[in-house]
């Protein structure tokens, strides 16, 4: 995660990107999930007797003496899982920022086992929503970027140097979950012809797989030749990975190519899709992509908040 200068590395394991921060005086330190599809920042609390807090640091804040509250709940639906709570305000450090007074969310229940997983104590939300403030809006607020225009997330490094060429740069359509429009969608460099309208895409941290509009995603692995596994999850031959044809967005004019190795995923000797059917058809009158890891770990990716816009460039 890049802020002006200051640097909080962002590893990746491969489907999701989590970051370590502090909250409270004195620290107490979490890994959390960053994702660009919600806007809270929330962690695992001492209040929170669900199976998924177990074996996680849980935020105690009647240890820190900067913490206050108002008594406000919060409640947050995602794709997968769930969790509510009890909203606070105290100092969170990340990337050698330190950001006072700041809203953050104190978990009491987490239904499922979705949070349960290794280094998932919490999620920090970056999505560019006009009637909800994050973390980057406290920052610019209290004067810790070096300008609006400056503030950006890095996946895929810690280095601005680390890509090549130019950042090409897409126009953010809406104020919310960093949505974006582009113009074309190619399986072998031929147009598929599915975006000639327009379709309409989340650039979506929180999202681990690359979503494709519902109506199209049959239509698509069979273009890729793959086949339905008993489970009804389409795989690969892992023998002819290589000779998968590429994926290409046409975005804003450039073009954006999506190897098989980043849409093949590979486990316990099987090749699977990392492509899904995305929850709606349409959005906006436009087919609906969600481009999530599979997506992005492609990409060096910029989130521009001042100038409300998604850059991406190749990787170093």
């Amino acid at each position: 995660m890049h802020y002006g200068s200051p640097q909080c590395s962002l590893p990746s394991f491969q489907m999701s990107y989590f970051g370590k921060i502090s909250i409270g005086t004195p620290p107490q330190s979490f890994y959390v999930h960053f994702d660009t599809g919600s806007s809270t920042l929330w962690v695992n609390s001492v209040y929170c007797k669900s199976d998924a807090c177990q074996h996680h640091p849980l935020f105690n804040p009647h240890k820190s003496s900067t913490y206050h509250s108002h008594g406000k709940d919060f409640s947050i639906h995602y794709g997968t899982g769930s969790v509510t709570g009890v909203i606070g305000y105290d100092t969170v450090r990340l990337g050698g920022l330190t950001v006072k007074d700041q809203k953050i969310g104190l978990s009491i229940t987490e239904p499922g086992n979705h949070f349960a997983k290794p280094l998932h104590d919490g999620l920090l939300g970056l999505a560019f929503m006009p009637d909800q403030y994050t973390i980057v809006d406290t920052m610019i607020k209290e004067g810790l970027l070096n300008s609006e225009r400056g503030s950006e997330v890095v996946f895929g490094g810690t280095d601005p140097s680390h890509y090549t060429g130019e950042i090409h740069w897409v126009p953010v359509q809406k104020n919310s979950h960093w949505q974006l429009v582009f113009e074309g969608f190619q399986v072998s460099h031929r147009s598929t012809g599915w975006c000639r309208h327009g379709c309409s895409a989340i650039v979506d941290t929180g999202s681990s797989l690359l979503m494709c509009p519902p109506q199209y995603v049959d239509k698509l692995h069979k273009i890729l030749g793959a086949r339905k596994d008993d489970s009804g999850d389409y795989v690969f031959s892992c023998d002819y990975v290589n000779s998968l044809p590429t994926l290409t967005f046409v975005m804003n004019g450039a073009y954006l190519h999506l190897e098989p190795s980043s849409y093949v995923l590979k486990s316990n000797g099987k090749c699977r899709s990392g492509i899904k059917a995305s929850s709606s058809s349409d959005r906006d009158g436009r087919p609906y992509w969600i481009l999530g890891d599979v997506f992005l770990r492609q990409f060096y990716s910029v989130f521009d908040q001042g100038n409300a816009r998604v850059g991406f460039a190749t990787l170093a």
